[in-house]
């Protein structure tokens, strides 16, 4: 497709026609992907998505052609790959094998004390008054529900490196609120 075929399919998305968004969307996708994942190749899908979400926030708005279009689109990406890489150094990780970190569990269990210090129902409205809904989630489903890390990953559609991740915040978190003698 020429740049005049697309300017003209990107004047019918601007006005809201789903089928010239989506020409716009299999035109552009494919070097959108590619671009981002000479930069930041693990995070490139999840980082497309953030794009065309930013594009279709802002494609009404657009005044321009094909040409500015595709420069408008890499602007967005370079933004949310800058994005990502600062998030990345906040949030700096070392991934260990969780073999690694089996010997250096501690001789009680935090999360028991304090569930065996308040009664069920109490605890759980603790944790979610708390905690961010995805922390309370994990909380709620490894401590209150007795389940393991596998299960929690896979009930909530995520890995079990950030169940253990986002445990780990959690407990930190509620440690932080609580102080060191909660009741």
């Amino acid at each position: 497709m020429d740049d005049r075929e697309l300017t003209a399919v990107l004047a019918a998305a601007r006005t809201g026609d789903d089928a010239a968004v989506a020409v716009l969307f299999r035109q552009m996708h494919p070097r959108l992907v590619r671009f981002l994942r000479a930069h930041e190749r693990a995070a490139a899908d999840d980082l497309a998505a953030e794009v065309w979400l930013a594009v279709a926030a802002g494609l009404r708005a657009f005044d321009g052609d094909a040409a500015g279009l595709r420069a408008w689109v890499v602007v967005i990406a370079r933004r949310r790959v800058a994005d990502h890489r600062r998030r990345g150094v906040r949030r700096r990780t070392q991934p260990v094998e969780p073999a690694t970190l089996d010997g250096l569990r501690a001789s009680d269990d935090p999360a028991q004390r304090a569930v065996e210090r308040v009664s069920g129902q109490a605890a759980a409205d603790l944790v979610v008054a708390c905690l961010p809904p995805d922390q309370a989630d994990v909380i709620l489903l490894r401590v209150l529900g007795d389940l393991d890390v596998a299960t929690v990953a896979r009930v909530l559609g995520r890995s079990p490196n950030w169940v253990r991740v986002t445990q780990h915040r959690a407990l930190r978190r509620l440690a932080q609120r609580l102080g060191p003698d909660p009741l």
